[in-house]
C-alpha cells in the first residue's frame, strides 16, 4: 500500500492525486468566467459557493468512509434528519444555536448506527447504508408529517447565505486533512482502508475505527444540513434527495480510490466544486435536468482514467 498522505508530498507534481481534479476545475472555472457572463454574476456566484460548500462538507466525510473501502449511502437522508431534527427545535422556541447541536447529535447517532451494524453484526456497508438511507428518510417524514419547518431564525438563516458555506467546507475539510496527515486516527483509517488485517496485527482496532468513520460522515451530513436548512429558509423530509450519487461523484474525481487506502480530502473537495460549477454551467446554457448524467458520468470516467495514468507514474517513481 502507499504510504500515509504525507508520502504523496514525495512525488512529482505530475502525480499528485489532486492535481487532475484542481486542474479541471481551474480550466471550467476560468472558461466559463470568459465565455459566460451570467457565470460570473454576484447572484450565480454566491448559488455556487452554497451549493459547493455543502456538497463539498458531505464529499469530505464520504471521502473518510471510502478510504476505508466502504461507502456511505445514506448521506442525504441523514442530512435531512439532522435539518429536521433541529429545525422543529427551533420553531418550539429552542435557541438556535442549541437546536443546532442537537440535529448535529442526531446525524453523529445516525452514523453510529450505520458503523454499529457493519462492525458489530459484519453487514456490508452497501447493504446497510442503502437500507439506513430508506429507513432514515422514512423516518423524518414520519416525524415531520411530511410539512416543512419553515420559520427559522434569521440568524440562524445567515449560516446559509453568500460565501459562508463554502467558507465553513473550508475549515471541515482542512481540519479533516489534518487529522489525516497528523493525526492518529488519520494514521489508523488509511491503515484500516490498506489492509484491515494488517491493522489489526499491527494493534490498530479496525472496528473502533469504521465506527468512528461513519460517525463523522454523519455529522458531515448534520453540518451540511444545517447550511442547507439555512440557505433555503426551511427544513423538511426531503432535502437533498438523490444527492448520494453526487457525493459519492465528488470523491472519485477528486481521486478518492474506490478500492480503499488512498485518498484526498482537498481533491473530494475539488471533486464537490466540479460537479457544482459543471451542472451550473448546463443550468445556465438550458441543458435539460435529465440529461445532466451525461457530463457527470463522462466526467467520472475521465477521473478513472487520469487515476489509473496517476498510478502508472507513480508505480514508476
Amino acid at each position: 500500500m502507499l504510504g500515509a498522505v504525507e508520502a504523496q508530498a514525495l512525488l512529482p507534481l505530475a502525480a499528485r492525486r489532486e492535481l487532475p481534479a484542481l486542474s479541471l476545475l481551474v480550466v471550467a472555472v476560468t472558461t466559463l468566467l470568459i465565455v459566460n457572463p451570467a457565470f460570473r454574476t454576484p447572484d450565480n456566484l454566491a448559488v455556487l459557493a452554497q451549493d459547493a460548500g455543502i456538497l463539498g462538507i458531505m464529499a469530505c466525510g464520504q471521502a473518510l468512509v471510502i478510504i476505508t473501502a466502504g461507502i456511505d449511502l445514506s448521506v442525504g437522508s441523514m442530512l435531512a434528519l439532522s435539518a429536521c431534527v433541529a429545525g422543529s427545535l427551533m420553531m418550539r422556541g429552542m435557541p438556535w444555536l442549541v437546536a443546532s447541536l442537537c440535529g448535529l447529535v442526531a446525524g453523529v447517532v445516525a452514523g453510529l448506527v450505520n458503523g454499529s451494524l457493519i462492525t458489530y453484526r459484519r453487514l456490508p456497508p452497501i447493504l446497510v447504508t442503502l437500507a439506513t438511507l430508506l429507513l432514515y428518510r422514512g423516518l423524518t417524514n414520519v416525524a415531520t408529517g411530511a410539512a416543512p419547518y419553515n420559520i427559522l431564525p434569521e440568524t440562524f438563516k445567515m449560516i446559509g447565505k453568500g460565501t459562508a458555506p463554502l467558507v465553513m467546507m473550508v475549515a471541515v475539510g482542512g481540519l479533516i486533512a489534518l487529522m489525516v496527515a497528523r493525526g492518529r486516527l488519520g494514521r489508523h483509517i488509511l491503515a484500516v482502508g490498506g489492509s484491515p488485517l494488517a491493522a489489526r496485527l499491527s494493534g490498530v482496532p479496525p472496528d473502533a475505527v469504521l465506527r468512528r468513520v461513519y460517525a463523522i460522515s454523519g455529522l458531515c451530513a448534520g453540518i451540511a444540513g444545517l447550511l442547507l436548512a439555512a440557505a433555503n429558509g426551511n427544513a423538511q423530509w426531503n432535502l437533498a434527495d438523490g444527492w448520494e450519487l453526487d457525493v459519492i461523484a465528488a470523491t472519485v474525481i477528486g481521486g478518492v480510490r474506490l478500492t480503499g487506502g488512498e485518498g484526498s480530502i482537498l481533491g473530494a473537495m475539488f471533486g464537490a466544486m466540479i460537479i457544482v460549477v459543471l451542472r451550473n454551467a448546463l443550468f445556465l446554457l438550458g441543458v435539460p435536468v435529465e440529461q445532466y448524467g451525461l457530463v457527470t458520468g463522462g466526467v467520472i470516467v475521465l477521473a478513472a482514467l487520469t487515476e489509473q495514468w496517476r498510478r502508472r507514474v507513480e508505480s514508476r517513481q
